[in-house]
């Protein structure tokens, strides 16, 4: 079966808090989910993350949210991009910028980031939609699985306020 992927733009940490129970509560594997964002809101405070007894743990702003995420999803990074500044992210896509980064030239303007949403089917037009809108510090909520799981989570998660996005592999 042919693998794709919805994203959804969130505009602050609490409505991914919330999708993120949507999902868990429908009983969706969050093992298929990721959440990128800029791990930092303004320029006042110290940013980072560090490990203590095999927790991860988040210095700044959202140093309730990220690790939170980084419990329930699978993987954990925090990366500063030249493009983004710092760059917070969650779940399965952590692996796909490590690897992608490693195995894959970055062209054609694409950021650590847009490589591996590039690698995961989204085309060049909604990458740069999605940099723009990590750039303006709003968060990415991407759950990639078959076709028919896609439809079931763009169901739960789509509301007059939220628009999901479903791209082909």
């Amino acid at each position: 079966m042919t693998k794709i992927c919805c994203i959804v733009i969130y505009p602050h940490p609490d409505a991914v808090k919330l999708a993120l129970g949507e999902l868990q509560a429908a009983g969706y594997d969050l093992q298929q989910v990721s959440v990128i964002g800029k791990g930092w809101q303004g320029k006042e405070h110290p940013v980072g993350f560090y490990c203590i007894d095999d927790r991860v743990a988040f210095l700044g702003q959202q140093d309730s949210f990220w690790p939170d995420c980084w419990s329930k999803l699978a993987g954990a990074a925090f990366f500063w991009e030249p493009d983004f500044g710092s760059l917070a992210v969650a779940g399965s896509i952590v692996s796909m910028m490590i690897h992608d980064f490693e195995d894959i030239e970055i062209s054609a303007g694409f950021s650590l980031l847009g490589t591996a949403l590039f690698v995961i089917g989204v085309p060049r037009g909604s990458i740069q939609e999605y940099e723009e809108a990590i750039r303006a510090e709003n968060f990415l909520l991407l759950f990639q699985g078959e076709r028919q799981d896609v439809e079931r989570v763009c169901d739960v998660l789509h509301s007059g306020s939220h628009q999901v996005i479903v791209h082909r592999a």
